[in-house]
């Protein structure tokens, strides 16, 4: 017992603070020395070491026969084999015309409510709009604007895709649901529509009744509700609020009878 505590008293002395500064301060630059050589060892090591050959293996589409003649495999002897994923089609995305391009070639002058190939351009009348859009069942009617800025037409009413005709065939018309000023838009009402519901259209060069025969929700980026038809229709699109994704899409054919 007084042997243990004996060495416990040595111990405690010799590795008492002031002891273990002083060690340090005369030992410190040879510690230092040891370090840097240490990650010197390391760095030329590493740089020595060759890297591995990396292989690019065009992934083709389907299942790989790897018990096929002509199929290479790679171990990891060969080094790293870095897999490239085939190829994807890549489906184009379609394309609205713009109205200016239809007319280039075919015609020298273009005339404001001329039609060409079933696309009609509008005719701007007194008041500045290309028409008036009027929906009983809702209680709307509301002046149709075309110009270089579709958000600022909406400002004043509703505005038409300038990529659509202005009378034959189907003609495209936008309206906000609710304005950016958080008021009521003039297309507030246009989900209460059903199949049936009558809208009518009135430019300068004549009024045309429509019936409502389609109504779906429709995405963002999806414009194939405004495609060329052959009869004349009206396709009217706004906003659906909690729905910034998806956007209204009400389509009526004409009225014949």
């Amino acid at each position: 017992m007084k042997r243990i505590k004996q060495y416990s008293r040595i111990f405690t002395r010799k590795f008492s603070g002031k002891t273990l500064r002083r060690s340090i301060r005369k030992y410190w630059p040879m510690c230092a020395i040891a370090l840097i050589l240490a990650v010197a060892c390391a760095l030329a090591l590493s740089m020595l070491s060759p890297e591995p050959d990396e292989k690019y293996i065009l992934e083709t589409a389907g299942e790989i026969d790897f018990t096929a003649p002509d199929i290479t495999v790679h171990t990891a002897e060969d080094g790293v084999a870095i897999v490239m994923p085939a190829a994807q089609p890549v489906r184009p995305a379609q394309a609205i015309p713009n109205p200016g391009d239809i007319w280039q070639g075919e015609i020298p002058a273009p005339r404001d409510g001329a039609t060409h190939g079933g696309f009609t351009l509008p005719v701007t009348m007194d008041n500045g709009s290309i028409g008036v859009l009027t929906i009983p069942d809702i209680g709307l009617s509301v002046r149709v604007y075309e110009s270089g800025d579709q958000m600022e037409d909406m400002e004043h009413g509703a505005a038409h895709f300038r990529s659509t005709s202005a009378w034959m065939g189907n003609i495209g018309i936008s309206a906000h649901n609710i304005n950016f000023n958080g008021t009521d838009g003039h297309f507030l009402n246009l989900y209460k529509l059903e199949k049936g519901a009558v809208i009518t259209y009135t430019t300068a060069l004549g009024t045309r009744e429509y019936v409502v025969d389609s109504i779906a929700e429709i995405s963002e980026w999806d414009w194939s509700m405004l495609d060329r038809t052959e009869d004349n229709r009206i396709t009217l699109i706004t906003c659906i609020t909690g729905k910034p994704a998806y956007r209204l899409a009400i389509q009526g054919a004409e009225r014949l009878s």
